[in-house]
């Protein structure tokens, strides 16, 4: 018994250690992001063009628009514009599948990869550039395979310097025109419990309407996302969708029984998990710009966020569900 006891004592010892360590890197990396945050001051992005129409068609998220479509823990989305066809970002495929959810709702909803002449990656996280051995990586791929892009004109815009076969993606720390009227605003830095993470956004500015800013998984958080935009952007904030990562009371991915999304991926650190209260702060920074169309995806952010979301912005409101066009400008 003695020695049960020891063993449980020392291991004991060992998870306080670990958990104090994470505890304090994640404090000291706070402040570290925070102040490259704050000391970068970049230059406004100026005329950077702008496109009658901007349609953002969820390929990959938490909800479906129909049942022969497929949802996960991740997300992807098809950005046209007038100019551009912009896969944004390429899902999870957390079971390994093939073909992938993504690859599967492509096929489903008639989207070549031929078609794809820009490919643009948020950030390096496992639900965002095709699972854990991508993110390991430091590449992407819609599936299995890395299926090579054949349209002659394919870029990739990604946060971090990243491979691809075939293509030599272009690192977007600093903000820059992606084409005529969509521009990254660069990244931005944060420190979560899971470690550094660098995440850039993409705006596409309509036509008599404004800019509207398409995120990933909104770990800047919205906060430093709209400073950024203010730094940039000389056009209103027409809008904002996509992933805001405001998994409460709880997030969707769970592993040995953890709330990832909300306990390492979210907050101010272990003991600090994001609140109900922090995301009343968040939404009222986005009211105040009186947007005139919001939509969050589900892939990071609970039901009853969604539904809060969709009480407070009315009509301007737009869900977020694989298959479903969200159509944003000319014919409208």
């Amino acid at each position: 018994m003695r020695l049960v006891a020891w063993g449980l004592g020392a291991l004991a010892f060992v998870i306080g250690v670990a958990v104090g360590f994470l505890e304090v890197r994640q404090r000291s990396g706070q402040e570290r992001a925070q102040e490259a945050f704050d000391s970068y001051l970049p230059p406004r992005m100026g005329d950077f063009g702008e496109t009658r129409s901007l349609t953002i068609t969820p390929l990959v998220d938490y909800h479906t628009a129909r049942d022969d479509l497929i949802g996960e823990v991740g997300l992807s989305y098809l950005v046209e514009t007038d100019t551009q066809r912009i896969l944004f970002d390429v899902a999870h495929n957390a079971n390994g599948e093939s073909p992938s959810p993504l690859e599967h709702n492509m096929q489903t909803l008639g989207i070549g990869l031929e078609t794809i002449d820009t490919v643009f990656i948020s950030h390096n996280h496992l639900d965002h550039v095709g699972g854990a051995h991508r993110q390991q990586q430091e590449s992407f791929s819609i599936g299995n395979d890395q299926r090579p892009f054949t349209h002659p004109e394919t870029r990739a815009f990604v946060p971090i310097a990243m491979t691809y076969p075939g293509l030599s993606p272009i690192f977007a720390r600093e903000p820059m025109q992606v084409g005529p009227g969509v521009a990254t605003t660069g990244t931005v830095p944060r420190h979560l419990v899971v470690g550094w993470i660098d995440e850039q956004s993409l705006a596409v500015n309509v036509a008599g309407l404004g800019v509207v800013l398409i995120v990933g998984c909104g770990h800047q958080p919205v906060p430093n996302l709209l400073r950024r935009y203010d730094q940039l952007f000389d056009e209103p904030l027409h809008g904002i969708i996509g992933g805001l990562h405001l998994p409460v009371p709880q997030g969707r991915l769970f592993m040995a029984g953890l709330d990832v999304q909300r306990i390492f991926a979210s907050g101010d650190g272990l003991f600090s998990p994001l609140t109900m209260v922090e995301i009343e702060e968040q939404l009222d920074l986005l009211k105040a710009r009186e947007l005139g169309v919001v939509g969050v995806g589900g892939h990071d952010s609970s039901d009853a966020v969604i539904e809060l979301f969709a009480k407070e912005f009315g009509t301007a409101y737009r869900y977020v569900r694989v298959g479903e066009p969200i159509v944003i400008g000319a014919g409208v």
